[in-house]
């Protein structure tokens, strides 16, 4: 009996880390001192502003210093295409069928969305991105054939809407067995150049919430996703392997204090919501970087619509940039040492990355494959039947033909059974496969929802329903991978 194939094989990767400090504003130089010294292109200081401590260091022989240490440190004569050059190569890998994520982490007026959107003169990430995927697309010398799609949405106030979409309505997340979160009704759109996507970025930017508050004149308030999607068809005689490559592009609204914007109303409504969702962020790095220090955690990712959206770049199949934003006036000592410390944790965090390789079109391929290999053996066979219809032309008795006409007649039903037989039974092995995975997933659903009830309830009636039916899906999982030997 053949055995069902392997799922592709998984690669542990490290979320990179990157710093960018971004310079003094001409009123910050006016009223604040700078604080961050980049010591190389690894390394960062952080100097405590408040000149009451000085005594730490006379006395206890402590320092003020807060001192960390980045896969890429920049300083603020850096321009975005120096911080592209060190993630160029996580980019090109989505034209291979892998996912990569780039998100910008900071505090608001820190420098995100000038490090992911940038300017004409200064491009930021995603439109540098972008055009690193066209390029490689134009430059490819294979016979695949590529087809590159786009969406962009942004989470405002825990809703989601499509910026590609003039009057969007509210949208909602569904989490599918085969590609995880997916937004339900957003719009993608394909598209044959880098000029189209800077031109639907452009466009989604202008629908995107923004306001002035005194932290920042252009305050982006809300948390905007552009996902780039690479299908790459790999032709052969049946055109069946497909890679899909999965880009998303993450520029976070930036967390605040009241304090600070003197916001009132619904711009301090915003800004509470802004600040939730970015603990939950908080949250979930947290426990992913305790989980791979000391083993397992519960992540709580369903906190937060944000947190959701980006768990396959936390901890799922992605190679995932975090690029920290800070800046280095004095009144941002707080902002600055919270976003380096999250950094720092955020550098324990791994993930799981391997090829996507549609389901549906790999089975087409061993549907084409066992064809194939029928096709061979039925070509053989008519070439045995020829053979034996050539020797009863030369047989000198009537009889002797029909013995040997009877018995060839036997062998083509069994030889058509044989095959209709082993059609059959790839087919049951194929739909056993399938369900599999579907109670695979069930189960890392039930397991996930098994934990949060452990953490608010041990004795709730819910935990012992979950539990009853987890049992029936092991019991069933076990059940079908008998049945496959």
């Amino acid at each position: 009996m053949p055995s069902i194939r392997a799922p592709a094989s998984k690669q542990t990767a490290t979320l990179q880390v990157a710093v960018k400090c971004r310079p003094l504003t001409d009123s910050e130089r006016r009223r604040s001192r700078h604080i961050i010294q980049v010591i190389d292109d690894k390394n960062v200081v952080v100097l405590d502003p408040d000149l009451s401590k000085d005594y730490l260091e006379l006395i206890q022989n402590r320092t003020k210093e807060r001192r960390y240490s980045f896969d890429h440190v920049y300083a603020p004569g850096c321009s975005n295409a120096d911080v592209y050059k060190n993630i160029s190569s996580t980019i090109a890998g989505v034209v291979q069928g892998l996912n990569a994520t780039v998100f910008a982490y900071g505090s608001t007026g820190s420098g995100k969305t000038y490090t992911m959107v940038g300017t004409h003169s200064d491009p930021g990430l995603m439109v540098l991105s972008f055009r690193t995927i066209f390029d490689l697309v134009k430059k490819d010398d294979s016979k695949d054939t590529f087809e590159v799609s786009c969406s962009y949405l942004e989470v405002y106030n825990e809703v989601i809407y499509d910026l590609l979409e003039k009057s969007s309505g509210h949208l909602e997340l569904r989490e599918d067995p085969e590609h995880g979160i997916m937004v339900a009704g957003l719009r993608s759109i394909k598209v044959h150049s880098a000029d189209k996507i800077l031109e639907l970025l452009n466009i989604g930017n202008s629908r995107r919430k923004t306001e002035s508050t005194e932290a920042n004149s252009t305050s982006s308030r809300s948390h905007a996703v552009l996902e780039i999607t690479v299908k790459r068809k790999q032709k052969g005689q049946y055109g069946s392997q497909v890679l899909r490559g999965k880009l998303a592009l993450v520029d976070l609204a930036g967390s605040e204090r009241a304090s600070e914007t003197n916001n009132s109303g619904q711009k301090l409504r915003d800004g509470a919501n802004i600040n939730r969702s970015l603990l939950a962020l908080a949250n979930c790095i947290n426990a992913l970087g305790k989980q791979n220090k000391k083993g397992l955690a519960y992540v709580p990712y369903r906190n937060s619509k944000l947190t959701r959206i980006l768990k396959d770049g936390l901890s799922g199949n992605s190679r995932t940039v975090m690029v920290a934003t800070v800046s280095p006036a004095d009144d941002q000592y707080h902002h600055t040492t919270n976003t380096l410390k999250y950094a720092d944790r955020a550098k324990e965090i791994k993930t799981h990355v391997h090829k996507n390789i549609g389901h549906l079109d790999t089975h087409v391929e061993d549907y084409k494959r066992m064809i194939d290999n029928l096709q061979v053996e039925v070509s053989r066979l008519k070439m045995e039947l020829a053979e034996k219809e050539h020797q009863l032309s030369v047989k000198p008795t009537e009889k002797a033909a029909d013995n040997e006409l009877s018995w060839l007649n036997i062998l083509s039903q069994e030889t058509g059974e044989n095959v209709q037989e082993r059609i059959n039974l790839q087919k049951a092995l194929f739909e056993l496969e399938e369900t599999n995975k579907r109670n695979r997933m069930e189960l890392q659903h039930l397991d996930d929802a098994i934990a949060r009830q452990q953490v608010n309830d041990k004795d709730s009636a819910v935990l012992q329903a979950l539990t009853s039916r987890r049992q029936v899906i092991l019991d069933n999982i076990r059940d079908n991978d008998e049945a496959g030997y």
